[in-house]
């Protein structure tokens, strides 16, 4: 049984991996995206409880997505993450 689902945003996809694995041993759902298109596009296609994202994406800063995130889906929590 899964404990719910993680959408992980990173470019970097060696963390990416890492952290899907390690999350996914705990028994949830991951997705991944290495941007905030495919992120968004993730989250119109999936039911996300937790997003973990980094702060610095290619296409746009992690905190402008984060607002975008929450007002199109202000269940999802969001953990912004920064080197």
């Amino acid at each position: 049984m899964k404990n719910g689902s993680v959408l992980i945003i990173d470019d970097e996809e060696k963390l990416r991996n890492l952290l899907t694995r390690i999350i996914a041993l705990e028994g949830f759902e991951v997705f991944e995206a290495e941007n905030a298109k495919t992120a968004l596009k993730k989250l119109d296609q999936q039911d996300i409880d937790v997003i973990l994202c980094d702060v610095k994406l290619p296409d746009i800063n992690g905190v402008e997505l984060s607002q975008q995130i929450k007002s199109k889906f202000p269940l999802a929590e969001i953990i912004l993450l920064t080197a």
